[in-house]
């Protein structure tokens, strides 16, 4: 573990903030750091570039993290984990509540290599769409009805025609992905889509064995990318 500085905070609203670093890390998208908040806990967090994370307030730690002070010294190890392949053909991501962290990242990094780059982003409301600008023109669909199309992520996504994509690319909590997994299995496309997973990590270096999914796969050290395929649930 290394220490750094938080250089600045961008505090979206109450509940998100993006934490700049004074340096930046050797990571690529969908890789993720153990974030040690001394006095409290060590978490893991997405990067959401090289050099910054976003936080949303669920817990002590991250609602610490949210309010926290430039100036202030935390705890960092890594980048660790599995990235995000990157495609040099038609790209679709997708991009679901705090899972548009990692995304927002591969979008930056997809438009140096991809042909073409088309992104579906929904949440449950206008205040969890904190990433809009990252992607740029994207279709949008918010729970409430608060912006973009009233629906969730499944109605946007069950609209496109995701037999013209070389490669997909999925981030949201677990239900989400459970649903879009399912989904992607019945149209035999699972091994063009890939999936960032989400679990709670106490070491993020593959020892607890706290991030183990179905087919004893550690989140921490297989992922927390996978390609669809290799996903048992």
């Amino acid at each position: 573990m290394f220490t750094v500085k938080i250089e600045e905070v961008i505090e979206h609203n109450e509940r998100y903030s993006t934490i700049i670093f004074d340096r930046s890390f050797r990571a690529y998208p969908g890789q993720f750091i153990m974030l040690h908040v001394f006095g409290l806990e060590e978490i893991p967090l997405s990067l959401s570039s090289e050099n910054s994370v976003t936080v949303k307030a669920v817990g002590e730690t991250t609602r610490y993290l949210v309010k926290i002070k430039p100036g202030t010294r935390v705890g960092v190890k890594g980048p660790l984990g599995n990235p995000f392949s990157p495609t040099s053909g038609k790209a679709l991501i997708i991009a679901a509540g705090i899972g548009a962290a990692p995304l927002a990242f591969l979008q930056k990094f997809l438009e140096k290599y991809a042909e073409e780059i088309s992104t579906i982003y929904a949440a449950r409301s206008y205040d969890d769409l904190i990433f809009l600008e990252s992607f740029g023109e994207c279709r949008v669909a918010t729970e409430d009805g608060s912006y973009g199309e009233q629906g969730t992520v499944f109605d946007l996504v069950y609209s496109e025609d995701l037999e013209e994509y070389d490669r997909i690319y999925a981030c949201g909590p677990e239900i989400v992905l459970r649903g879009l997994y399912n989904y992607f299995k019945e149209l035999g496309i699972e091994k063009r889509v890939e999936m960032s997973l989400e679990r709670y990590m106490k070491c993020g270096i593959g020892v607890c064995g706290s991030c183990v999914i179905g087919n004893g796969m550690r989140v921490c050290v297989e992922g927390p990318v996978f390609n669809c395929a290799d996903i048992v649930w």
